[in-house]
């Protein structure tokens, strides 16, 4: 009896901390949706992070509930629905992390369409432009390859007449302690006549950044995408660490369940026996 109410009571903790958690995630994506239309409303994106949030969020919930109502009330259905859904998520997430590494390149590929996107739309809209600002100063980086990027979007493409013009954003730049949000203003010299014919801007290369701006001096010369994948080789280790636990949790959740519900049935068959 002690042994079945520990397990009654650990499913029941730890579904309360899972049922919270889909709550949290449901009131930041109700959130973003009612005060702010989406967050981080990026069009060019594949689906909106709002979106994204309030569907795991409504995961998270749905599989918490019934694993704390099954807990509490001993409903074997409600937990069979709960381990059911434990499982399928497991699965579901082996089979993005085996597709997602048999696909590398692919999915590499686009990653980095993604990012241009961003460079491009980075005007206009706030959410998205601060997402890129915040990822370029975590990451120290600029651009996707490299700062030149930059030059895809219209504000700071080469040629034109605004301030901007052959520049970057100053999460570019590489300040320790003061912001300056115009450290990324005319960062190259180059010749108008060899790359602006006829109002057509050509790519302006790397070799026209002007003296003293490079290596990391003033701006951060190498692309995000890059300093992500080095990142990401580097900590390796902690992020299948991570994943590993997560893993763990999630199968010690189907066996708290599975373990509950033999409980469950073997003192009803007693009580039938009788």
């Amino acid at each position: 009896m002690a042994s079945r109410t520990l397990i009654k009571y650990s499913l029941f903790a730890f579904n309360i901390l899972f049922w919270l958690l889909g709550v949290i995630l449901l009131g930041i994506a109700i959130w973003s949706k009612t005060e702010k239309g989406t967050l981080m409303d990026f069009n060019s994106m594949a689906i909106d992070p709002a979106t994204f949030l309030l569907i795991v969020g409504a995961v998270v919930f749905w599989i918490g509930f019934f694993g704390w109502v099954g807990a509490l009330r001993e409903n074997i259905r409600f937990l069979q629905v709960f381990a059911t859904s434990l499982v399928i998520l497991f699965l579901g997430e082996a089979a993005v992390g085996i597709i997602a590494f048999v696909m590398k390149d692919k999915v590499r590929k686009v990653v980095e369409n993604e990012m241009f996107d961003a460079i491009v739309a980075y005007r206009d809209d706030s959410d998205l432009r601060d997402a890129v600002n915040v990822a370029q100063r975590t990451f120290s980086c600029c651009g996707v390859r490299n700062f030149t990027d930059w030059q895809e979007n219209a504000y700071f493409k080469c040629c034109n007449e605004g301030i901007e013009s052959c520049g970057v954003p100053y999460s570019c730049c590489n300040m320790e302690l003061q912001v300056n949000l115009f450290c990324g203003v005319k960062i190259m010299d180059y010749d108008k006549t060899e790359y602006c014919p006829d109002e057509k801007a050509l790519y302006v290369p790397t070799s026209h950044l002007k003296p003293g701006y490079g290596n990391g001096n003033t701006i951060y010369d190498t692309g995000c995408l890059i300093t992500m994948e080095n990142w990401f080789n580097n900590n390796l280790y902690y992020i299948g660490g991570a994943a590993l636990g997560v893993a763990i949790i999630q199968i010690g959740g189907v066996w708290l369940a599975q373990t509950l519900i033999h409980k469950i049935r073997t003192v009803s068959g007693g009580y039938m026996r009788k």
